[in-house]
Protein backbone atom coordinates (compact mmCIF):
# COMPACT_ATOMS: atom_id res chain seq x y z
CA UNK A 1 0.00 0.00 0.00
CA UNK A 2 1.37 3.51 -0.82
CA UNK A 3 2.60 5.56 1.46
CA UNK A 4 -0.31 8.44 2.21
CA UNK A 5 1.07 11.92 2.27
CA UNK A 6 -2.41 13.30 3.30
CA UNK A 7 -5.32 11.74 5.05
CA UNK A 8 -8.50 12.70 6.67
CA UNK A 9 -10.48 10.79 9.56
CA UNK A 10 -13.81 11.08 10.38
CA UNK A 11 -13.41 15.08 9.67
CA UNK A 12 -16.38 17.07 9.81
CA UNK A 13 -16.63 20.93 9.62
CA UNK A 14 -19.27 24.15 10.85
CA UNK A 15 -19.73 27.08 9.53
CA UNK A 16 -20.07 29.83 12.40
CA UNK A 17 -23.53 31.88 10.77
CA UNK A 18 -23.69 35.42 12.13
CA UNK A 19 -26.08 34.20 14.04
CA UNK A 20 -23.96 32.42 15.88
CA UNK A 21 -25.65 28.65 15.00
CA UNK A 22 -23.45 26.17 12.74
CA UNK A 23 -24.04 24.75 9.24
CA UNK A 24 -22.69 21.57 8.45
CA UNK A 25 -20.45 21.48 5.68
CA UNK A 26 -18.05 18.72 5.83
CA UNK A 27 -19.94 15.17 7.32
CA UNK A 28 -17.44 12.36 8.66
CA UNK A 29 -14.86 12.57 5.55
CA UNK A 30 -12.48 9.94 5.35
CA UNK A 31 -9.85 9.40 2.57
CA UNK A 32 -5.99 8.93 1.92
CA UNK A 33 -3.80 10.69 -0.97
CA UNK A 34 -1.14 8.95 -1.62
CA UNK A 35 2.24 10.51 -1.25
CA UNK A 36 3.50 11.76 -5.07
CA UNK A 37 -0.01 11.10 -6.42
CA UNK A 38 -2.16 13.31 -8.68
CA UNK A 39 -5.53 14.46 -7.41
CA UNK A 40 -8.62 15.79 -8.79
CA UNK A 41 -11.71 16.85 -6.43
CA UNK A 42 -14.78 17.01 -8.53
CA UNK A 43 -18.81 18.14 -7.06
CA UNK A 44 -21.50 20.26 -8.02
CA UNK A 45 -21.51 24.25 -7.72
CA UNK A 46 -21.74 24.58 -3.84
CA UNK A 47 -20.99 21.11 -2.69
CA UNK A 48 -18.01 22.33 -0.53
CA UNK A 49 -14.86 21.43 -3.20
CA UNK A 50 -13.16 24.83 -1.69
CA UNK A 51 -14.25 24.59 1.68
CA UNK A 52 -13.03 21.06 1.67
CA UNK A 53 -9.68 22.18 0.16
CA UNK A 54 -9.35 25.36 2.54
CA UNK A 55 -10.18 22.45 5.60
CA UNK A 56 -7.11 20.73 4.39
CA UNK A 57 -4.43 23.54 4.32
CA UNK A 58 -6.16 24.26 7.62
CA UNK A 59 -7.40 27.97 7.02
CA UNK A 60 -11.08 27.02 7.73
CA UNK A 61 -11.03 26.83 10.90
CA UNK A 62 -7.73 28.38 12.16
CA UNK A 63 -8.13 31.86 9.89
CA UNK A 64 -11.76 32.03 8.56
CA UNK A 65 -13.27 30.44 11.74
CA UNK A 66 -15.88 27.65 12.38
CA UNK A 67 -16.04 24.23 13.79
CA UNK A 68 -14.15 20.87 13.13
CA UNK A 69 -13.89 17.40 14.36
CA UNK A 70 -12.20 14.55 13.47
CA UNK A 71 -8.47 14.91 12.03
CA UNK A 72 -6.18 15.82 9.01
CA UNK A 73 -3.16 14.14 9.07
CA UNK A 74 0.16 14.96 7.11
CA UNK A 75 3.42 13.57 5.79
CA UNK A 76 5.95 15.86 7.48
CA UNK A 77 9.39 15.73 6.24
CA UNK A 78 11.28 14.65 9.14
CA UNK A 79 8.33 13.97 11.87
CA UNK A 80 6.19 11.57 9.38
CA UNK A 81 2.55 11.29 9.18
CA UNK A 82 1.11 13.66 11.97
CA UNK A 83 -1.73 15.49 12.82
CA UNK A 84 -2.07 18.64 11.14
CA UNK A 85 -2.91 20.34 15.02
CA UNK A 86 0.41 19.05 16.10
CA UNK A 87 2.52 21.27 14.03
CA UNK A 88 3.28 25.30 14.12
CA UNK A 89 1.18 27.25 11.80
CA UNK A 90 4.31 27.58 9.89
CA UNK A 91 5.24 23.98 10.15
CA UNK A 92 1.63 23.82 8.41
CA UNK A 93 2.18 25.83 5.58
CA UNK A 94 5.50 24.14 4.65
CA UNK A 95 4.29 21.04 5.00
CA UNK A 96 0.66 21.99 2.93
CA UNK A 97 -0.14 25.09 0.80
CA UNK A 98 -2.43 26.24 -1.37
CA UNK A 99 -2.86 28.30 -4.84
CA UNK A 100 -6.03 30.04 -5.20
CA UNK A 101 -8.16 30.69 -7.80
CA UNK A 102 -7.12 35.17 -8.61
CA UNK A 103 -3.54 35.70 -9.21
CA UNK A 104 -4.36 39.14 -8.54
CA UNK A 105 -4.84 38.28 -4.78
CA UNK A 106 -2.04 36.85 -4.65
CA UNK A 107 1.28 38.70 -5.88
CA UNK A 108 1.58 41.53 -3.80
CA UNK A 109 5.55 42.60 -4.60
CA UNK A 110 6.97 44.17 -7.75
CA UNK A 111 9.21 42.46 -9.60
CA UNK A 112 9.10 38.07 -10.13
CA UNK A 113 12.22 37.47 -8.03
CA UNK A 114 10.85 39.73 -5.10
CA UNK A 115 7.52 37.83 -4.66
CA UNK A 116 9.00 34.24 -5.08
CA UNK A 117 11.40 35.27 -2.59
CA UNK A 118 8.92 37.55 -0.50
CA UNK A 119 7.51 34.26 1.69
CA UNK A 120 11.04 32.92 2.22
CA UNK A 121 11.82 36.02 3.93
CA UNK A 122 9.17 35.98 6.39
CA UNK A 123 9.70 32.43 6.75
CA UNK A 124 13.79 32.96 8.08
CA UNK A 125 15.08 31.24 5.33
CA UNK A 126 19.08 31.95 4.99
CA UNK A 127 19.91 34.54 2.36
CA UNK A 128 22.32 31.78 0.69
CA UNK A 129 19.56 29.81 -0.12
CA UNK A 130 16.58 32.20 -1.16
CA UNK A 131 17.85 32.78 -4.73
CA UNK A 132 19.08 29.44 -5.69
CA UNK A 133 15.14 28.29 -4.70
CA UNK A 134 13.69 31.30 -6.55
CA UNK A 135 16.09 29.87 -10.01
CA UNK A 136 14.60 26.44 -8.88
CA UNK A 137 10.93 27.43 -8.64
CA UNK A 138 11.14 29.41 -12.08
CA UNK A 139 12.52 26.38 -13.56
CA UNK A 140 10.01 24.10 -12.33
CA UNK A 141 7.42 26.07 -13.97
CA UNK A 142 8.87 27.14 -17.07
CA UNK A 143 9.78 30.88 -16.00
CA UNK A 144 13.59 30.24 -16.81
CA UNK A 145 15.21 33.84 -17.20
CA UNK A 146 12.25 35.86 -15.53
CA UNK A 147 12.79 37.14 -12.37
CA UNK A 148 13.62 40.62 -12.98
CA UNK A 149 10.33 41.24 -14.75
CA UNK A 150 7.89 43.49 -13.71
CA UNK A 151 5.16 41.22 -11.80
CA UNK A 152 2.66 44.13 -13.31
CA UNK A 153 3.80 43.44 -16.88
CA UNK A 154 2.79 39.75 -16.76
CA UNK A 155 0.03 37.93 -18.46
CA UNK A 156 -2.61 36.35 -16.44
CA UNK A 157 -0.62 33.05 -17.13
CA UNK A 158 2.26 34.25 -16.30
CA UNK A 159 1.02 35.61 -12.98
CA UNK A 160 -0.40 32.42 -12.10
CA UNK A 161 2.91 30.59 -12.80
CA UNK A 162 4.76 33.19 -10.58
CA UNK A 163 2.37 32.45 -7.64
CA UNK A 164 2.72 28.38 -8.11
CA UNK A 165 6.60 29.24 -8.29
CA UNK A 166 6.04 30.83 -5.14
CA UNK A 167 4.58 27.77 -3.41
CA UNK A 168 7.14 25.65 -4.69
CA UNK A 169 9.85 27.60 -3.78
CA UNK A 170 8.75 27.07 -0.09
CA UNK A 171 8.81 23.43 -0.89
CA UNK A 172 5.82 21.58 0.71
CA UNK A 173 5.03 18.19 0.50
CA UNK A 174 1.22 18.53 -0.40
CA UNK A 175 0.22 21.56 -2.75
CA UNK A 176 -3.82 22.27 -3.20
CA UNK A 177 -4.81 24.16 -6.45
CA UNK A 178 -8.32 25.36 -6.29
CA UNK A 179 -9.11 26.35 -10.12
CA UNK A 180 -6.11 27.84 -10.97
CA UNK A 181 -7.40 28.60 -14.64
CA UNK A 182 -10.67 29.86 -13.99
CA UNK A 183 -9.69 33.57 -14.29
CA UNK A 184 -7.44 32.88 -17.50
CA UNK A 185 -8.10 33.02 -21.17
CA UNK A 186 -7.99 29.53 -22.89
CA UNK A 187 -3.50 29.90 -23.92
CA UNK A 188 -3.25 31.10 -20.37
CA UNK A 189 -4.95 27.81 -19.06
CA UNK A 190 -2.60 25.85 -21.40
CA UNK A 191 0.36 27.38 -19.79
CA UNK A 192 -0.76 26.68 -16.79
CA UNK A 193 -1.51 23.44 -16.74
CA UNK A 194 1.42 22.87 -18.84
CA UNK A 195 3.59 24.13 -15.63
CA UNK A 196 1.72 21.83 -13.23
CA UNK A 197 2.15 18.68 -16.04
CA UNK A 198 5.97 20.01 -15.48
CA UNK A 199 5.60 20.31 -11.13
CA UNK A 200 4.60 16.69 -11.50
CA UNK A 201 7.98 15.78 -13.75
CA UNK A 202 10.59 17.59 -11.88
CA UNK A 203 9.11 17.79 -8.27
CA UNK A 204 8.88 15.32 -5.53
CA UNK A 205 5.07 16.56 -4.48
CA UNK A 206 1.64 15.56 -4.03
CA UNK A 207 -0.76 17.58 -5.88
CA UNK A 208 -4.78 17.72 -5.18
CA UNK A 209 -6.39 20.08 -7.74
CA UNK A 210 -9.95 21.38 -7.94
CA UNK A 211 -10.14 22.53 -11.41
CA UNK A 212 -13.44 22.91 -14.59
CA UNK A 213 -11.15 22.39 -17.14
CA UNK A 214 -11.41 18.51 -17.20
CA UNK A 215 -10.26 18.38 -21.47
CA UNK A 216 -6.64 19.21 -20.29
CA UNK A 217 -6.59 17.75 -16.73
CA UNK A 218 -8.50 14.60 -16.30
CA UNK A 219 -6.75 12.22 -18.14
CA UNK A 220 -3.51 13.76 -16.26
CA UNK A 221 -4.69 12.44 -13.19
CA UNK A 222 -4.17 9.70 -10.81
CA UNK A 223 -7.06 9.26 -8.81
CA UNK A 224 -10.18 11.89 -8.41
CA UNK A 225 -12.13 12.27 -4.84
CA UNK A 226 -15.88 13.12 -5.38
CA UNK A 227 -17.65 15.67 -2.50
CA UNK A 228 -21.12 15.14 -2.49
CA UNK A 229 -23.99 15.15 0.51
CA UNK A 230 -21.59 16.70 2.57
CA UNK A 231 -19.22 13.86 2.02
CA UNK A 232 -15.99 12.88 0.23
CA UNK A 233 -16.80 9.94 -1.88
CA UNK A 234 -13.25 8.06 -3.06
CA UNK A 235 -10.19 8.51 -4.04
CA UNK A 236 -10.91 6.29 -7.53
CA UNK A 237 -8.88 6.33 -10.82
CA UNK A 238 -10.37 8.67 -13.61
CA UNK A 239 -11.63 6.04 -16.05
CA UNK A 240 -12.95 4.12 -13.19
CA UNK A 241 -14.99 7.02 -12.03
CA UNK A 242 -16.49 7.48 -15.39
CA UNK A 243 -17.21 3.89 -16.67
CA UNK A 244 -18.84 3.20 -13.15
CA UNK A 245 -20.87 6.04 -13.15
CA UNK A 246 -21.88 6.63 -17.20
CA UNK A 247 -23.59 9.47 -18.23
CA UNK A 248 -24.74 9.79 -15.04
CA UNK A 249 -22.02 11.77 -14.01
CA UNK A 250 -22.96 15.13 -16.17
CA UNK A 251 -26.48 14.38 -16.56
CA UNK A 252 -27.40 13.50 -12.88
CA UNK A 253 -24.90 14.72 -10.90
CA UNK A 254 -24.14 17.90 -13.00
CA UNK A 255 -20.70 17.76 -13.49
CA UNK A 256 -18.29 18.84 -16.28
CA UNK A 257 -16.78 15.76 -18.19
CA UNK A 258 -14.32 15.89 -21.00
CA UNK A 259 -15.93 16.60 -24.31
CA UNK A 260 -13.87 13.06 -25.54
CA UNK A 261 -15.65 11.24 -22.72
CA UNK A 262 -19.60 12.47 -23.48
CA UNK A 263 -19.03 10.96 -26.88
CA UNK A 264 -17.52 7.68 -25.27
CA UNK A 265 -20.14 7.55 -22.68
CA UNK A 266 -23.06 8.60 -24.89
CA UNK A 267 -22.04 6.04 -27.42
CA UNK A 268 -21.76 3.38 -24.92
CA UNK A 269 -25.29 3.91 -23.53
CA UNK A 270 -26.96 4.12 -27.08
CA UNK A 271 -25.71 0.36 -27.14
CA UNK A 272 -22.26 1.02 -28.84
CA UNK A 273 -20.03 -1.59 -27.28
CA UNK A 274 -16.67 0.27 -26.50
CA UNK A 275 -13.48 -1.42 -25.80
CA UNK A 276 -13.10 1.12 -22.80
CA UNK A 277 -14.19 4.90 -21.66
CA UNK A 278 -12.18 7.17 -23.65
CA UNK A 279 -10.67 10.05 -21.56
CA UNK A 280 -9.14 12.18 -24.86
CA UNK A 281 -9.88 12.94 -28.50
CA UNK A 282 -6.49 10.81 -29.24
CA UNK A 283 -8.03 7.61 -27.62
CA UNK A 284 -11.10 8.02 -29.57
CA UNK A 285 -9.45 8.64 -32.79
CA UNK A 286 -6.98 5.84 -32.16
CA UNK A 287 -9.87 3.46 -31.43
CA UNK A 288 -12.59 4.21 -33.89
CA UNK A 289 -10.24 5.53 -36.43
CA UNK A 290 -9.00 2.01 -35.99
CA UNK A 291 -12.64 0.48 -36.50
CA UNK A 292 -13.06 2.66 -39.92
CA UNK A 293 -14.53 5.74 -38.80
CA UNK A 294 -12.05 8.39 -40.64
CA UNK A 295 -13.08 9.60 -44.00
CA UNK A 296 -11.31 11.97 -46.31
CA UNK A 297 -10.95 15.55 -44.77
CA UNK A 298 -13.73 17.60 -45.83
CA UNK A 299 -12.93 21.22 -47.53
CA UNK A 300 -13.45 24.18 -45.27
CA UNK A 301 -17.18 25.23 -44.57
CA UNK A 302 -18.71 28.06 -47.12
CA UNK A 303 -21.38 30.27 -47.22
CA UNK A 304 -24.20 29.37 -44.70
CA UNK A 305 -21.90 27.06 -42.78
CA UNK A 306 -19.60 29.53 -41.88
CA UNK A 307 -22.22 32.31 -41.04
CA UNK A 308 -24.41 33.08 -37.87
CA UNK A 309 -26.66 30.88 -36.74
CA UNK A 310 -29.47 33.18 -36.65
CA UNK A 311 -29.79 36.03 -38.90
CA UNK A 312 -31.29 38.84 -37.04
CA UNK A 313 -33.90 41.32 -38.71
CA UNK A 314 -32.14 44.18 -40.85
CA UNK A 315 -33.86 46.45 -37.92
CA UNK A 316 -32.04 49.41 -36.26
CA UNK A 317 -29.57 47.51 -33.75
CA UNK A 318 -30.32 47.91 -29.61
CA UNK A 319 -26.84 49.17 -29.53
CA UNK A 320 -24.53 50.62 -31.71
CA UNK A 321 -20.85 51.59 -31.26
CA UNK A 322 -18.96 53.61 -33.84
CA UNK A 323 -15.18 54.50 -33.69
CA UNK A 324 -14.95 53.92 -29.65
CA UNK A 325 -11.94 54.67 -28.72
CA UNK A 326 -10.54 54.47 -24.69
CA UNK A 327 -7.63 54.41 -22.10
CA UNK A 328 -6.79 54.75 -18.64
CA UNK A 329 -4.53 57.28 -16.83
CA UNK A 330 -2.42 53.98 -16.54
CA UNK A 331 -2.67 52.88 -20.42
CA UNK A 332 -3.76 54.04 -23.36
CA UNK A 333 -5.64 52.67 -26.66
CA UNK A 334 -7.38 49.96 -24.47
CA UNK A 335 -10.35 50.26 -26.95
CA UNK A 336 -9.28 51.11 -30.72
CA UNK A 337 -11.99 52.44 -33.28
CA UNK A 338 -14.44 49.96 -32.40
CA UNK A 339 -17.52 49.62 -34.44
CA UNK A 340 -20.15 47.09 -33.04
CA UNK A 341 -23.63 46.65 -33.41
CA UNK A 342 -25.54 44.14 -31.13
CA UNK A 343 -28.92 43.12 -32.12
CA UNK A 344 -32.31 41.64 -30.31
CA UNK A 345 -33.13 38.21 -31.12
CA UNK A 346 -29.20 37.10 -30.55
CA UNK A 347 -26.77 35.74 -28.34
CA UNK A 348 -23.72 37.48 -29.05
CA UNK A 349 -20.04 36.53 -27.66
CA UNK A 350 -16.97 38.28 -26.95
CA UNK A 351 -13.99 36.62 -26.77
CA UNK A 352 -9.90 37.33 -26.42
CA UNK A 353 -7.21 37.03 -24.14
CA UNK A 354 -7.09 38.79 -20.70
CA UNK A 355 -6.62 42.36 -21.40
CA UNK A 356 -7.52 42.55 -24.88
CA UNK A 357 -10.04 45.31 -23.73
CA UNK A 358 -13.69 43.03 -23.36
CA UNK A 359 -14.69 44.29 -20.43
CA UNK A 360 -13.74 47.78 -20.76
CA UNK A 361 -15.52 47.43 -24.34
CA UNK A 362 -18.70 46.66 -21.96
CA UNK A 363 -18.41 48.95 -19.45
CA UNK A 364 -18.46 51.59 -22.66
CA UNK A 365 -21.47 49.78 -23.84
CA UNK A 366 -23.68 49.98 -20.91
CA UNK A 367 -22.27 53.44 -20.16
CA UNK A 368 -20.14 53.11 -16.87
CA UNK A 369 -17.19 54.55 -18.75
CA UNK A 370 -17.68 57.61 -21.32
CA UNK A 371 -15.70 56.70 -24.31
CA UNK A 372 -12.82 59.24 -25.06
CA UNK A 373 -13.39 58.68 -29.00
CA UNK A 374 -16.53 57.71 -31.13
CA UNK A 375 -20.08 57.36 -29.94
CA UNK A 376 -22.32 54.35 -28.03
CA UNK A 377 -25.81 54.55 -29.31
CA UNK A 378 -28.49 52.81 -27.37
CA UNK A 379 -32.21 52.57 -28.96
CA UNK A 380 -31.25 55.42 -30.91
CA UNK A 381 -29.76 57.47 -28.10
CA UNK A 382 -26.43 58.27 -27.44
CA UNK A 383 -24.78 56.83 -23.57
CA UNK A 384 -24.24 60.30 -22.62
CA UNK A 385 -28.15 61.81 -23.18
CA UNK A 386 -29.71 59.20 -21.23
CA UNK A 387 -29.73 59.99 -17.25
CA UNK A 388 -27.86 56.64 -15.71
CA UNK A 389 -31.06 55.19 -14.33
CA UNK A 390 -32.94 54.68 -17.55
CA UNK A 391 -29.93 53.57 -18.85
CA UNK A 392 -29.58 50.75 -16.26
CA UNK A 393 -33.25 49.98 -16.78
CA UNK A 394 -32.62 49.16 -20.38
CA UNK A 395 -29.18 47.96 -20.51
CA UNK A 396 -28.17 45.24 -17.29
CA UNK A 397 -24.92 44.57 -16.53
CA UNK A 398 -23.52 41.52 -14.90
CA UNK A 399 -20.31 42.28 -13.22
CA UNK A 400 -17.23 39.26 -13.40
CA UNK A 401 -17.03 39.62 -9.47
CA UNK A 402 -20.42 39.21 -8.36
CA UNK A 403 -19.51 40.96 -4.96
CA UNK A 404 -19.55 43.96 -5.78
CA UNK A 405 -23.33 43.98 -6.51
CA UNK A 406 -24.85 42.70 -3.49
CA UNK A 407 -26.26 45.06 -0.98
CA UNK A 408 -28.90 43.27 0.80
CA UNK A 409 -28.89 40.86 3.60
CA UNK A 410 -30.32 38.03 2.05
CA UNK A 411 -31.07 37.05 -1.11
CA UNK A 412 -34.81 37.18 -1.48
CA UNK A 413 -34.42 40.81 -1.24
CA UNK A 414 -31.13 40.94 -3.14
CA UNK A 415 -33.41 39.62 -6.15
CA UNK A 416 -36.44 41.96 -4.85
CA UNK A 417 -34.27 44.95 -4.87
CA UNK A 418 -34.92 46.18 -8.58
CA UNK A 419 -38.33 44.95 -8.76
CA UNK A 420 -39.05 47.48 -5.57
CA UNK A 421 -37.46 50.10 -7.30
CA UNK A 422 -39.43 49.75 -10.67
CA UNK A 423 -42.80 49.56 -7.76
CA UNK A 424 -43.92 45.98 -9.17
CA UNK A 425 -46.70 44.76 -6.84
CA UNK A 426 -46.07 42.40 -4.08
CA UNK A 427 -47.77 39.06 -4.77
CA UNK A 428 -46.25 39.85 -8.27
CA UNK A 429 -42.72 40.58 -7.08
CA UNK A 430 -42.83 37.48 -5.06
CA UNK A 431 -44.24 35.23 -8.38
CA UNK A 432 -41.28 36.79 -9.98
CA UNK A 433 -38.45 36.72 -7.17
CA UNK A 434 -39.91 32.48 -6.70
CA UNK A 435 -39.52 31.44 -10.03
CA UNK A 436 -36.02 33.14 -10.77
CA UNK A 437 -34.68 31.65 -7.53
CA UNK A 438 -35.96 27.85 -8.63
CA UNK A 439 -34.50 29.12 -12.34
CA UNK A 440 -30.80 28.92 -10.99
CA UNK A 441 -31.44 26.75 -8.50
CA UNK A 442 -30.75 28.87 -5.28
CA UNK A 443 -34.61 28.70 -3.71
CA UNK A 444 -33.54 26.90 -1.06
CA UNK A 445 -30.80 29.69 -0.07
CA UNK A 446 -33.36 32.47 -0.22
CA UNK A 447 -33.02 33.37 3.33
CA UNK A 448 -29.47 33.00 3.49
CA UNK A 449 -26.71 35.96 3.20
CA UNK A 450 -25.64 36.70 -0.76
CA UNK A 451 -22.28 36.64 0.70
CA UNK A 452 -22.59 33.83 2.78
CA UNK A 453 -23.22 31.65 -0.90
CA UNK A 454 -19.97 29.66 -2.42
CA UNK A 455 -18.33 31.52 -5.41
CA UNK A 456 -20.90 29.91 -8.37
CA UNK A 457 -24.08 30.58 -6.32
CA UNK A 458 -22.69 34.14 -5.80
CA UNK A 459 -22.72 34.25 -9.79
CA UNK A 460 -26.01 32.72 -10.29
CA UNK A 461 -27.67 35.70 -7.90
CA UNK A 462 -25.61 38.42 -9.63
CA UNK A 463 -27.22 37.19 -13.21
CA UNK A 464 -30.67 36.47 -11.51
CA UNK A 465 -30.63 39.87 -9.77
CA UNK A 466 -30.03 41.91 -13.48
CA UNK A 467 -31.99 39.74 -15.53
CA UNK A 468 -35.59 39.58 -13.24
CA UNK A 469 -36.28 42.94 -14.53
CA UNK A 470 -36.63 41.61 -18.39
CA UNK A 471 -34.16 44.58 -19.62
CA UNK A 472 -33.70 45.14 -23.23
CA UNK A 473 -30.57 44.50 -23.18
CA UNK A 474 -27.97 42.34 -20.99
CA UNK A 475 -24.29 42.21 -20.79
CA UNK A 476 -22.67 39.39 -18.81
CA UNK A 477 -19.45 39.15 -18.34
CA UNK A 478 -17.95 35.64 -17.68
CA UNK A 479 -21.29 34.93 -16.43
CA UNK A 480 -20.85 30.59 -16.35
CA UNK A 481 -17.55 31.25 -14.29
CA UNK A 482 -17.29 28.63 -11.40
CA UNK A 483 -19.89 26.59 -12.44
CA UNK A 484 -20.68 22.79 -12.84
CA UNK A 485 -21.91 21.67 -16.38
CA UNK A 486 -25.95 21.95 -14.90
CA UNK A 487 -26.04 25.37 -13.51
CA UNK A 488 -23.27 26.74 -16.78
CA UNK A 489 -26.30 24.67 -19.31
CA UNK A 490 -29.19 26.38 -16.94
CA UNK A 491 -27.79 29.94 -17.10
CA UNK A 492 -26.98 29.66 -20.69
CA UNK A 493 -30.31 28.34 -21.46
CA UNK A 494 -32.08 31.08 -19.50
CA UNK A 495 -29.72 33.80 -21.87
CA UNK A 496 -31.27 32.20 -24.70
CA UNK A 497 -34.86 32.34 -24.00
CA UNK A 498 -33.88 36.20 -22.98
CA UNK A 499 -32.23 36.62 -26.70
CA UNK A 500 -35.59 34.52 -28.08
CA UNK A 501 -37.93 37.01 -26.13
CA UNK A 502 -36.64 39.54 -28.03
CA UNK A 503 -33.63 40.96 -25.62
CA UNK A 504 -30.12 41.28 -26.78
CA UNK A 505 -27.99 39.18 -25.12
CA UNK A 506 -24.30 39.51 -25.33
CA UNK A 507 -21.82 37.05 -22.93
CA UNK A 508 -18.30 37.74 -22.42
CA UNK A 509 -16.75 34.28 -21.77
CA UNK A 510 -13.25 31.95 -22.05
CA UNK A 511 -15.25 29.25 -22.36
CA UNK A 512 -15.08 27.84 -25.93
CA UNK A 513 -17.69 25.14 -25.14
CA UNK A 514 -20.31 27.99 -24.51
CA UNK A 515 -19.55 29.74 -27.28
CA UNK A 516 -19.41 26.69 -29.61
CA UNK A 517 -22.67 25.25 -28.28
CA UNK A 518 -24.46 28.72 -28.12
CA UNK A 519 -23.18 31.64 -29.45
CA UNK A 520 -25.08 32.77 -32.55
CA UNK A 521 -22.58 35.22 -33.46
CA UNK A 522 -18.87 35.80 -32.42
CA UNK A 523 -16.62 39.00 -31.89
CA UNK A 524 -12.84 38.44 -30.98
CA UNK A 525 -10.71 40.93 -30.07
CA UNK A 526 -6.92 41.73 -29.65
CA UNK A 527 -4.87 44.68 -27.84
CA UNK A 528 -8.30 47.08 -28.17
CA UNK A 529 -9.51 45.74 -31.26
CA UNK A 530 -12.32 43.82 -33.17
CA UNK A 531 -10.29 41.47 -35.26
CA UNK A 532 -13.19 38.54 -35.80
CA UNK A 533 -16.94 39.14 -36.13
CA UNK A 534 -18.57 35.84 -37.61
CA UNK A 535 -20.26 32.62 -36.66
CA UNK A 536 -18.91 30.06 -34.44
CA UNK A 537 -18.12 27.92 -37.14
CA UNK A 538 -16.17 30.35 -38.75
CA UNK A 539 -14.10 31.23 -35.91
CA UNK A 540 -12.80 27.97 -34.65
CA UNK A 541 -11.54 27.56 -38.42
CA UNK A 542 -9.67 30.52 -38.37
CA UNK A 543 -5.93 29.74 -37.03
CA UNK A 544 -4.71 32.97 -37.77
CA UNK A 545 -7.51 35.06 -35.16
CA UNK A 546 -7.20 32.09 -32.84
CA UNK A 547 -3.18 32.33 -32.28
CA UNK A 548 -3.87 36.21 -32.17
CA UNK A 549 -6.68 35.98 -29.72
CA UNK A 550 -4.56 33.53 -27.97
CA UNK A 551 -8.19 31.02 -28.45
CA UNK A 552 -7.97 27.35 -28.73
CA UNK A 553 -10.79 25.18 -30.42
CA UNK A 554 -12.94 23.17 -28.11
CA UNK A 555 -11.43 19.73 -28.16
CA UNK A 556 -14.95 18.63 -30.40
CA UNK A 557 -13.98 20.69 -33.14
CA UNK A 558 -10.39 19.04 -33.36
CA UNK A 559 -11.17 15.80 -32.84
CA UNK A 560 -14.55 15.62 -35.31
CA UNK A 561 -12.67 16.55 -38.17
CA UNK A 562 -9.90 13.74 -37.40
CA UNK A 563 -12.63 11.39 -36.96
CA UNK A 564 -15.15 12.24 -39.62
CA UNK A 565 -13.61 14.61 -42.24
CA UNK A 566 -15.35 17.50 -41.14
CA UNK A 567 -15.74 19.30 -37.55
CA UNK A 568 -18.48 19.83 -35.31
CA UNK A 569 -19.20 22.09 -32.93
CA UNK A 570 -20.88 20.21 -30.49
CA UNK A 571 -20.26 16.70 -28.94
CA UNK A 572 -24.39 15.79 -29.44
CA UNK A 573 -23.86 16.31 -33.27
CA UNK A 574 -20.47 14.13 -33.55
CA UNK A 575 -22.54 11.30 -31.45
CA UNK A 576 -25.22 11.44 -34.08
CA UNK A 577 -22.78 10.99 -37.22
CA UNK A 578 -21.03 7.64 -35.15
CA UNK A 579 -24.04 6.19 -34.21
CA UNK A 580 -24.91 6.47 -37.83
CA UNK A 581 -21.47 5.11 -39.01
CA UNK A 582 -21.60 1.93 -36.63
CA UNK A 583 -25.08 1.22 -38.26
CA UNK A 584 -26.94 -0.43 -35.62
CA UNK A 585 -27.07 -0.39 -31.55
CA UNK A 586 -24.78 -3.24 -30.34
CA UNK A 587 -21.67 -2.85 -32.48
CA UNK A 588 -18.43 -3.35 -30.85
CA UNK A 589 -15.75 -1.15 -31.56
CA UNK A 590 -12.24 -2.75 -30.32
CA UNK A 591 -9.19 -0.81 -29.40
CA UNK A 592 -6.63 -0.17 -31.42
Amino acid sequence: MPEPALVAEDYSYWFKLPTGERRLALDSVSFSVAKGSFVLILGESGSGKSTLALNLVGIYPDYFGGFNEGRVLVNHRTKGLVNRRELDRGERFQTVNMLFQNPEDQIVTLTVEEEIAFALENYLVPPSEIRPRVARALGQVGLQGFKDRSTLKLSGGEKQRVALAAMLAMEPSVLILDEPTSNLDPVGTEEVLDAVRLVRERVDITLVIVEHEVDRIFHQVDEVLLVDGLTVHGPETPRAFLTKRGMQVRDDMGLWIPQASEVSLELARRGVSLSRTHLTGKELVDDLGAAGAREPAAPPPKGDAAAPRRLVAAAEPAIKARGVGFSYPSKSDVLRDIDLDIHKHELLAIVGQNGSGKSTLASCLTGLFAPASGTVIVDGKPTGDYKFAELARRVAYIFQVPEKQFIRKSVFEEMAHGLKALKVPADELERRVDAVLKTVRLDERKDSSPFLLSHGQKRRLSVACMVISEPEVVILDEPTFGQDWRQAGRLMDYMRSLADAGAAVTFITHDMRLVAEYADRCVAMSDGRIIFNGGPFELFSSADVLNEARLKAPPVFDFSKELMGKPTLATIDLIDQLEARFGRPGAVVQGS
